[in-house]
Protein backbone atom coordinates (compact mmCIF):
# COMPACT_ATOMS: atom_id res chain seq x y z
CA UNK A 1 0.00 0.00 0.00
CA UNK A 2 1.34 3.41 -0.93
CA UNK A 3 1.73 6.14 1.72
CA UNK A 4 -0.92 8.83 1.75
CA UNK A 5 0.71 12.08 0.63
CA UNK A 6 -1.40 15.20 0.64
CA UNK A 7 -0.47 18.86 0.47
CA UNK A 8 -0.44 20.65 3.82
CA UNK A 9 0.90 23.93 5.15
CA UNK A 10 1.63 27.21 3.43
CA UNK A 11 2.96 26.51 -0.06
CA UNK A 12 4.33 30.05 -0.32
CA UNK A 13 6.56 29.62 2.74
CA UNK A 14 8.04 26.16 2.20
CA UNK A 15 9.98 24.34 -0.46
CA UNK A 16 7.63 22.75 -2.96
CA UNK A 17 7.65 19.59 -5.06
CA UNK A 18 5.46 18.39 -7.89
CA UNK A 19 4.27 14.81 -7.59
CA UNK A 20 3.52 13.38 -11.03
CA UNK A 21 1.45 10.20 -11.36
CA UNK A 22 1.36 8.61 -14.80
CA UNK A 23 -1.52 6.18 -15.25
CA UNK A 24 -0.72 3.44 -17.78
CA UNK A 25 -1.76 -0.20 -18.23
CA UNK A 26 -0.09 -2.51 -15.73
CA UNK A 27 1.68 -4.58 -18.38
CA UNK A 28 3.48 -1.49 -19.71
CA UNK A 29 4.14 0.39 -16.48
CA UNK A 30 7.59 -0.90 -15.58
CA UNK A 31 9.16 -0.56 -19.01
CA UNK A 32 7.73 2.93 -19.54
CA UNK A 33 8.73 3.97 -16.02
CA UNK A 34 12.29 2.91 -16.78
CA UNK A 35 12.32 5.01 -19.96
CA UNK A 36 11.01 8.03 -18.04
CA UNK A 37 13.54 7.54 -15.25
CA UNK A 38 16.41 7.34 -17.73
CA UNK A 39 15.23 10.32 -19.77
CA UNK A 40 14.49 12.61 -16.83
CA UNK A 41 17.24 11.31 -14.49
CA UNK A 42 14.73 10.98 -11.66
CA UNK A 43 13.75 8.33 -9.15
CA UNK A 44 10.56 6.55 -10.20
CA UNK A 45 8.19 4.55 -8.02
CA UNK A 46 5.76 1.97 -9.36
CA UNK A 47 2.22 2.46 -8.01
CA UNK A 48 -1.02 0.53 -8.37
CA UNK A 49 -2.15 2.15 -11.63
CA UNK A 50 1.17 3.19 -13.18
CA UNK A 51 4.19 5.03 -11.80
CA UNK A 52 5.09 8.17 -9.85
CA UNK A 53 7.98 10.59 -9.65
CA UNK A 54 8.75 13.91 -7.97
CA UNK A 55 10.21 17.09 -9.44
CA UNK A 56 11.45 20.11 -7.53
CA UNK A 57 8.83 22.80 -8.21
CA UNK A 58 11.65 25.29 -8.79
CA UNK A 59 12.65 23.36 -11.92
CA UNK A 60 10.95 24.96 -14.97
CA UNK A 61 8.14 22.74 -16.18
CA UNK A 62 9.36 22.70 -19.76
CA UNK A 63 12.56 20.95 -18.64
CA UNK A 64 10.65 17.79 -17.78
CA UNK A 65 7.19 18.08 -19.33
CA UNK A 66 8.55 18.16 -22.89
CA UNK A 67 10.55 14.95 -22.39
CA UNK A 68 7.65 13.23 -20.66
CA UNK A 69 5.25 14.34 -23.37
CA UNK A 70 7.47 12.94 -26.12
CA UNK A 71 7.85 9.59 -24.37
CA UNK A 72 4.09 9.31 -23.85
CA UNK A 73 3.44 10.34 -27.45
CA UNK A 74 5.77 7.56 -28.64
CA UNK A 75 3.98 5.12 -26.35
CA UNK A 76 0.58 6.13 -27.74
CA UNK A 77 1.85 5.80 -31.32
CA UNK A 78 3.16 2.30 -30.61
CA UNK A 79 0.07 1.24 -28.64
CA UNK A 80 -2.90 3.01 -30.27
CA UNK A 81 -5.38 0.58 -28.72
CA UNK A 82 -4.26 1.68 -25.23
CA UNK A 83 -3.59 5.35 -25.97
CA UNK A 84 -6.81 6.51 -24.33
CA UNK A 85 -5.89 4.93 -20.99
CA UNK A 86 -2.83 7.16 -20.40
CA UNK A 87 -3.36 9.92 -17.85
CA UNK A 88 -0.99 12.34 -16.10
CA UNK A 89 -1.86 13.78 -12.67
CA UNK A 90 0.19 16.56 -11.04
CA UNK A 91 -0.07 17.54 -7.37
CA UNK A 92 1.77 20.14 -5.28
CA UNK A 93 3.58 18.94 -2.16
CA UNK A 94 5.61 20.80 0.42
CA UNK A 95 9.04 19.56 1.53
CA UNK A 96 7.77 17.64 4.57
CA UNK A 97 5.14 15.83 2.49
CA UNK A 98 7.73 14.82 -0.09
CA UNK A 99 10.11 13.49 2.55
CA UNK A 100 7.37 11.65 4.43
CA UNK A 101 6.18 9.98 1.21
CA UNK A 102 9.63 8.65 0.42
CA UNK A 103 10.42 7.75 4.04
CA UNK A 104 7.38 5.46 4.03
CA UNK A 105 8.45 3.86 0.75
CA UNK A 106 12.25 4.06 0.52
CA UNK A 107 13.99 1.80 3.03
CA UNK A 108 17.62 0.64 3.32
CA UNK A 109 18.30 -1.99 0.67
CA UNK A 110 20.89 -4.72 0.80
CA UNK A 111 22.27 -5.63 -2.62
CA UNK A 112 24.56 -8.57 -3.15
CA UNK A 113 26.68 -9.57 -0.18
CA UNK A 114 27.96 -6.26 1.16
CA UNK A 115 26.30 -3.28 -0.54
CA UNK A 116 23.83 -1.35 1.59
CA UNK A 117 21.95 1.48 -0.14
CA UNK A 118 20.49 3.86 2.44
CA UNK A 119 18.55 7.13 2.33
CA UNK A 120 20.33 9.97 4.11
CA UNK A 121 17.64 10.09 6.80
CA UNK A 122 18.17 6.48 7.89
CA UNK A 123 19.89 6.12 11.26
CA UNK A 124 20.41 2.34 11.32
CA UNK A 125 23.94 1.04 11.89
CA UNK A 126 25.58 -0.85 8.98
CA UNK A 127 27.15 -4.21 9.64
CA UNK A 128 30.87 -4.87 9.70
CA UNK A 129 32.24 -4.83 6.17
CA UNK A 130 29.15 -3.24 4.60
CA UNK A 131 29.78 -0.93 1.67
CA UNK A 132 27.29 1.87 2.34
CA UNK A 133 25.97 4.12 -0.42
CA UNK A 134 23.83 7.05 0.72
CA UNK A 135 21.18 7.76 -1.89
CA UNK A 136 17.95 9.73 -1.64
CA UNK A 137 15.14 9.03 -4.11
CA UNK A 138 13.48 11.63 -6.29
CA UNK A 139 16.77 13.14 -7.43
CA UNK A 140 18.07 10.78 -10.13
CA UNK A 141 17.45 7.31 -11.44
CA UNK A 142 19.61 4.58 -9.96
CA UNK A 143 18.84 4.15 -6.28
CA UNK A 144 19.52 0.42 -6.41
CA UNK A 145 15.87 -0.50 -6.00
CA UNK A 146 15.35 -1.29 -9.69
CA UNK A 147 16.37 -4.70 -11.02
CA UNK A 148 18.62 -3.17 -13.68
CA UNK A 149 20.76 -1.36 -11.10
CA UNK A 150 20.83 -4.30 -8.71
CA UNK A 151 22.02 -6.62 -11.48
CA UNK A 152 24.95 -4.28 -12.20
CA UNK A 153 25.89 -3.90 -8.54
CA UNK A 154 25.84 -7.66 -8.01
CA UNK A 155 27.91 -8.30 -11.13
CA UNK A 156 30.55 -5.73 -10.16
CA UNK A 157 30.80 -7.19 -6.67
CA UNK A 158 31.13 -10.74 -8.00
CA UNK A 159 33.71 -9.78 -10.63
CA UNK A 160 35.97 -7.97 -8.17
CA UNK A 161 36.03 -11.03 -5.90
CA UNK A 162 38.33 -12.80 -8.38
CA UNK A 163 40.17 -9.80 -9.89
CA UNK A 164 42.39 -6.90 -8.77
CA UNK A 165 40.27 -3.77 -9.22
CA UNK A 166 42.95 -1.59 -7.61
CA UNK A 167 45.05 -2.07 -10.75
CA UNK A 168 42.13 -1.43 -13.12
CA UNK A 169 39.88 1.29 -14.49
CA UNK A 170 36.08 1.49 -14.63
CA UNK A 171 33.83 3.54 -16.91
CA UNK A 172 30.24 4.10 -15.79
CA UNK A 173 28.52 5.27 -18.98
CA UNK A 174 25.15 6.98 -18.48
CA UNK A 175 25.91 7.35 -14.80
CA UNK A 176 22.58 8.95 -13.77
CA UNK A 177 22.73 9.09 -9.98
CA UNK A 178 26.35 7.93 -9.95
CA UNK A 179 25.56 4.76 -8.01
CA UNK A 180 27.59 2.37 -10.17
CA UNK A 181 30.60 4.68 -10.15
CA UNK A 182 30.36 4.97 -6.37
CA UNK A 183 30.10 1.20 -6.10
CA UNK A 184 33.23 0.91 -8.24
CA UNK A 185 35.12 3.28 -5.97
CA UNK A 186 34.01 1.35 -2.88
CA UNK A 187 35.08 -1.91 -4.54
CA UNK A 188 38.55 -0.43 -4.98
CA UNK A 189 38.91 0.37 -8.68
CA UNK A 190 42.07 2.38 -9.20
CA UNK A 191 40.42 4.80 -11.64
CA UNK A 192 36.69 5.49 -12.03
CA UNK A 193 35.20 7.71 -14.72
CA UNK A 194 31.47 8.51 -14.70
CA UNK A 195 29.93 10.05 -17.83
CA UNK A 196 26.42 11.19 -18.72
CA UNK A 197 25.14 13.29 -21.61
CA UNK A 198 22.61 15.05 -19.34
CA UNK A 199 24.08 18.02 -17.45
CA UNK A 200 21.37 17.88 -14.79
CA UNK A 201 22.09 14.20 -14.10
CA UNK A 202 25.79 15.00 -13.72
CA UNK A 203 24.99 17.70 -11.17
CA UNK A 204 22.85 15.22 -9.23
CA UNK A 205 25.66 12.66 -9.36
CA UNK A 206 28.13 15.31 -8.18
CA UNK A 207 25.99 15.98 -5.12
CA UNK A 208 25.73 12.25 -4.42
CA UNK A 209 29.53 11.94 -4.59
CA UNK A 210 29.79 14.77 -2.07
CA UNK A 211 27.27 13.17 0.31
CA UNK A 212 29.24 9.91 0.16
CA UNK A 213 32.65 11.55 0.47
CA UNK A 214 33.79 10.17 -2.89
CA UNK A 215 34.50 13.37 -4.85
CA UNK A 216 38.22 12.65 -4.99
CA UNK A 217 37.78 9.04 -6.10
CA UNK A 218 35.66 9.54 -9.22
CA UNK A 219 36.10 11.70 -12.32
CA UNK A 220 32.66 12.97 -13.37
CA UNK A 221 31.94 14.60 -16.71
CA UNK A 222 29.25 15.51 -19.24
CA UNK A 223 29.69 13.70 -22.54
CA UNK A 224 29.02 10.62 -24.65
CA UNK A 225 30.89 7.46 -25.57
CA UNK A 226 31.84 8.97 -28.92
CA UNK A 227 33.83 11.71 -27.17
CA UNK A 228 35.96 9.31 -25.14
CA UNK A 229 39.43 8.20 -26.21
CA UNK A 230 40.57 6.26 -23.15
CA UNK A 231 40.21 2.48 -22.95
CA UNK A 232 38.99 0.82 -19.75
CA UNK A 233 39.33 -2.53 -18.04
CA UNK A 234 35.61 -2.58 -17.18
CA UNK A 235 32.77 -0.63 -18.78
CA UNK A 236 29.28 -0.61 -17.25
CA UNK A 237 26.31 0.81 -19.17
CA UNK A 238 22.86 0.63 -17.57
CA UNK A 239 20.89 2.22 -20.38
CA UNK A 240 18.26 0.79 -22.75
CA UNK A 241 18.35 -1.81 -25.50
CA UNK A 242 18.03 0.50 -28.52
CA UNK A 243 20.78 2.99 -27.59
CA UNK A 244 22.99 0.09 -26.48
CA UNK A 245 22.59 -1.55 -29.89
CA UNK A 246 23.40 1.75 -31.63
CA UNK A 247 26.62 2.22 -29.67
CA UNK A 248 27.88 -1.38 -29.89
CA UNK A 249 30.99 -0.58 -31.95
CA UNK A 250 31.74 2.61 -30.02
CA UNK A 251 31.53 0.81 -26.68
CA UNK A 252 33.62 -2.13 -27.84
CA UNK A 253 36.36 0.33 -28.81
CA UNK A 254 36.51 1.64 -25.25
CA UNK A 255 37.66 -1.72 -23.85
CA UNK A 256 41.22 -2.69 -23.04
CA UNK A 257 42.39 -6.07 -24.37
CA UNK A 258 40.69 -8.69 -22.16
CA UNK A 259 38.44 -5.90 -20.83
CA UNK A 260 34.90 -6.59 -19.61
CA UNK A 261 31.68 -4.90 -20.73
CA UNK A 262 28.50 -5.22 -18.67
CA UNK A 263 25.18 -4.02 -20.10
CA UNK A 264 21.86 -3.63 -18.30
CA UNK A 265 18.52 -1.87 -18.78
CA UNK A 266 17.55 -4.60 -21.25
CA UNK A 267 14.16 -6.30 -21.27
CA UNK A 268 14.48 -10.10 -21.38
CA UNK A 269 12.90 -10.29 -24.84
CA UNK A 270 15.45 -7.76 -26.15
CA UNK A 271 18.45 -9.70 -24.88
CA UNK A 272 19.20 -11.63 -28.06
CA UNK A 273 19.14 -8.51 -30.23
CA UNK A 274 21.62 -6.76 -27.93
CA UNK A 275 23.83 -9.85 -27.74
CA UNK A 276 23.94 -10.14 -31.53
CA UNK A 277 24.95 -6.48 -31.93
CA UNK A 278 27.91 -6.85 -29.57
CA UNK A 279 29.05 -10.16 -30.97
CA UNK A 280 29.02 -8.54 -34.43
CA UNK A 281 31.16 -5.78 -32.92
CA UNK A 282 33.76 -8.43 -32.08
CA UNK A 283 33.09 -9.09 -28.40
CA UNK A 284 32.85 -12.51 -26.76
CA UNK A 285 29.60 -13.15 -24.90
CA UNK A 286 30.39 -14.29 -21.35
CA UNK A 287 27.29 -14.23 -19.16
CA UNK A 288 23.59 -13.43 -18.88
CA UNK A 289 21.74 -12.70 -15.65
CA UNK A 290 18.04 -12.00 -15.21
CA UNK A 291 15.80 -10.39 -12.60
CA UNK A 292 12.09 -9.98 -13.26
CA UNK A 293 11.56 -8.61 -16.75
CA UNK A 294 15.16 -7.44 -17.09
CA UNK A 295 18.48 -8.97 -18.01
CA UNK A 296 22.17 -8.14 -17.82
CA UNK A 297 24.67 -9.19 -20.48
CA UNK A 298 28.44 -9.39 -19.99
CA UNK A 299 31.05 -9.49 -22.77
CA UNK A 300 34.82 -9.63 -23.00
CA UNK A 301 37.18 -8.03 -25.47
CA UNK A 302 39.25 -10.86 -26.91
CA UNK A 303 41.92 -9.50 -29.27
CA UNK A 304 42.43 -11.52 -32.42
CA UNK A 305 45.70 -13.38 -32.52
Amino acid sequence: EQPACETTGDLDMEKRWNRIDVVVPEEDAEALAFEVAESLALGVELIEDGFRFYVDAAVPNDLWQGKLGRLLADYRDQNPERAGTVLVRIQDLVEDDWADCWKAYFKPLRVGRRFLVCPTWDNSEPGAGDRVILMDPGRAFGTGHHETTRLCLEWLEDWTESNRPDTMSLLDLGTGSGILAMAGALLGFGRVLAVDNDEEAVEVARENLRVNGLEGRIVLSVGSVGELEERFDVVAANLQANPLIEMAHALSERLQPEGMLVLSGILVEQGESVRSAYEEAGLLFVERRSAGEWCLLAFQHKPST
